[in-house]
């Protein structure tokens, strides 16, 4: 009993507060995803930073297990997590429409799993530092870059409306030509006894904000829902 204890006391003081950071800090970056309803969530973030944090921490472990007179390469493990999270990121990047997307996730998921490495390497304070870098990018350059820039932010919308007959997707259509491109140019799925169209509107521009107006005042028309 001793023995385990022995055993189990440097997992409780080392390993232990670095996955609670871990998971605090893939946790505050995850929020600001899952607010924004992107591919990377509240959760994924979480075993990216944890994950990440746990194969640094056994990289550098490990070399000194076999021959501690002799250690090994600490980076050895740690090196095929940068490559292998590329992979990671690369499935959130969709070309949509001629349009590419999922680029800031992708970047995301590799800055958070830079910030998990720091802290399995024992640079907590670089890891927290790091987390809120980059919510300040995320959040507050996000506002800069509308405001100064004027670039187009585009976000996904689904509208729900009624199935009778052509007559609200007529109203709809003419509300969509306003975005310069009519509803057949989106997809609509069937869901119960209804509708759903998917759309991408601009956050930017009034014109396209108004539409989401429009929308909301066509009879027959059950939901306007923007996925931001």
């Amino acid at each position: 009993m001793t023995d385990f204890l022995q055993t189990l006391r440097p997992l409780v003081q080392d390993f232990l507060p670095k996955a609670l950071l871990a998971i605090v800090c893939g946790g505050l970056i995850g929020v600001e995803r899952e607010i924004k309803n992107k591919p990377a969530g509240f959760r994924t973030n979480i075993l990216i930073c944890l994950g990440s944090m746990l194969f640094m921490w056994l990289s550098a472990k490990v070399s000194t297990v076999f021959a501690p007179e002799h250690p090994g390469d600490p980076g050895r493990i740690a090196a095929q997590v940068v490559t292998g999270i590329g992979f990671l990121g690369a499935g959130t990047i969709m070309q949509s429409r001629g349009k590419v997307v999922g680029l800031t996730s992708a970047a995301m998921i590799w800055v958070v799993s830079a910030v998990g490495m720091s802290i399995g390497a024992g640079y907590g304070a670089v890891g927290v530092l790091t987390t809120g870098l980059v919510l300040v990018v995320l959040v507050g350059l996000g506002l800069l870059e509308r405001r100064v820039f004027g670039r187009c932010v585009y976000y996904d919308c689904q509208v729900a409306f009624d199935d009778d007959h052509g007559r609200t997707r007529a109203e709809i259509d003419r509300a969509l030509r306003a975005l310069g491109r009519p509803l057949e140019s989106f997809a609509v799925k069937r869901r119960d006894d209804h509708l759903v169209l998917t759309f991408q509107y601009c956050g930017v521009h009034p014109q396209h904000k108004k539409v989401l107006g429009d929308l909301w005042r066509v009879e027959g028309v059950r939901e306007v829902r923007p996925l931001r």
